[in-house]
């Protein structure tokens, strides 16, 4: 059942030579022969050439279908028709033009239309970017100190937040009670000391701990993880109000979530957190972060005429082609787009539902809308450490398999749909999935 790593590896640098011979010459002069660690992949990365629609070439002239996305980042496919129309006329208008356009504006409506927490916006570069302003805002609107987040969430990676995202489950603590632990060595000594750590789908426990800790915490970072892990919208519903009982800011991590529904997760479950985090599709495959929020929380960045709170800027925050491309894509990011999206979501959920049933493989399938993963476990995926269980290896050799055939999926083994999609892309990824279950060396 599924080919060794060996025999995958072997047949892939037989079929990529010019991705070895690209990886090679960028070792000498970056880390790792990459630019970001996101692209890694054994052996070797693969490079792309060009894109279409919901395909990839590589520089070896392979055909893939793109089921990552960018990192979810494009939900249009590649090359859609009015994002590439919106971006020319923006190169008619000039590049870096260093001051506010009216796109802003209407961006910023476009999204305060959709989210049901959100008065005001600001636009930012990137998730990072948009989590770490998130973090003063709330510190600065509370006068709070200490941040919580959930096991095994991730908000973007600097120290404030990047605790306890895939910690080693047995230094992790107690299952009702994590102890927070740093992701990489080289962040702040007081990281960990600064951020609170929840359980998913524990309602006890996450009471507990937070009323242990309501006058210190300026906020909850929270996301669904919709399509990801099995948290259920009572769940959500439970951290608004427990949030609000307690007067701790709610912040929303949409960047990915944002996917589920038109009105991003929080549009689908129906709850209005203080304060939303935004990024990827909302760039229209630019650069791109968000914040968007309640009026009275959002004005404490409102420094135009005192300072009032943390400033937030940056260069290239809210450029016109960014925002161009963000609101051509939510324009076609209608009610009946998603609705067909989460059709073939639903057809993909079941596909490989039946194909690890087949395959006698234990595997809990996720979906929600345009994103679907896969779990390699027998048991329902409610928090971190249940998903921790799966089988990594044996996911990154199917991973493989199903690249050789033809489809470009996430690490491990997750997958994001793009509009150009059809039953006949969701079928053969089924079907590729299907024939590396069944193979041997």
């Amino acid at each position: 059942m599924v080919r060794s790593t060996d025999s995958l590896e072997t047949e892939f640098r037989r079929v990529t030579p010019n991705s070895l011979a690209q990886w090679e010459k960028g070792k000498p002069v970056m880390p790792g022969g990459i630019m970001k660690e996101g692209y890694w992949s054994r052996p070797y990365p693969l490079y792309i050439d060009r894109a279409e629609g919901c395909h990839l070439w590589d520089l070896d002239g392979r055909k893939y279908v793109d089921f990552a996305n960018h990192h979810t980042a494009v939900i249009l496919g590649h090359n859609h028709p009015a994002v590439m129309e919106a971006l020319r006329n923006e190169i008619g208008r000039g590049v870096a033009l260093g001051a506010p356009t009216e796109l802003e504006a209407e961006m910023a409506e476009e999204l305060t239309r959709r989210l049901p927490g959100a008065d005001k916006v600001r636009f930012m570069n990137s998730g990072t970017e948009a989590s770490l302003h998130a973090t003063r805002l709330a510190r600065a609107a509370t006068g709070k100190p200490k941040i919580a987040k959930f096991e095994g969430a991730y908000h973007g990676s600097h120290d404030a937040l990047e605790v306890s995202v895939a910690p080693p489950v047995d230094g992790a603590g107690p299952d009702g009670s994590p102890r927070a632990v740093a992701e990489w060595k080289g962040m702040s000594e007081s990281s960990e000391d600064e951020v609170v750590i929840l359980p998913y789908n524990q309602r006890e426990s996450v009471e507990l701990i937070l009323r242990e800790h309501q006058d210190e915490l300026g906020c909850v970072f929270y996301d669904g993880k919709p399509g990801l892990m099995d948290i259920s919208p009572d769940f959500t519903h439970f951290v608004r109000a427990i949030t609000e009982e307690l007067g701790i800011l709610m912040v929303m991590d949409e960047v990915v979530s944002f996917r589920a529904g038109y009105g991003g997760y929080q549009g689908v479950v129906g709850v209005e957190p203080d304060v939303t985090i935004l990024g990827k599709v909302i760039g229209g495959g630019f650069p791109v972060g968000a914040i968007a929020g309640k009026a009275d929380v959002m004005d404490v960045m409102d420094n135009t005429e005192t300072r009032r709170g943390p400033r937030q800027s940056g260069t290239f925050s809210a450029n016109n082609f960014t925002l161009a491309a963000g609101l051509a894509t939510l324009r076609e990011l209608t009610p009946g787009a998603y609705e067909r999206l989460g059709r073939l979501g639903k057809r993909l959920h079941e596909g490989l539902e039946d194909a690890f049933t087949s395959a006698g493989l234990p595997c809990q399938i996720l979906s929600a809308g345009s994103i679907v993963s896969a779990v390699l476990t027998d048991q329902d995926v409610r928090d971190y450490r249940s998903m921790a269980v799966s089988d990594s290896g044996l996911l990154d050799r199917i991973r493989l398999a199903a690249l050789l055939k033809g489809q470009f999926t996430q690490a491990g083994l997750g997958f994001s749909l793009s509009t150009p999609m059809e039953t006949d892309e969701i079928d053969g990824l089924v079907r590729a999935v299907n024939e590396a279950l069944a193979e041997d060396d």
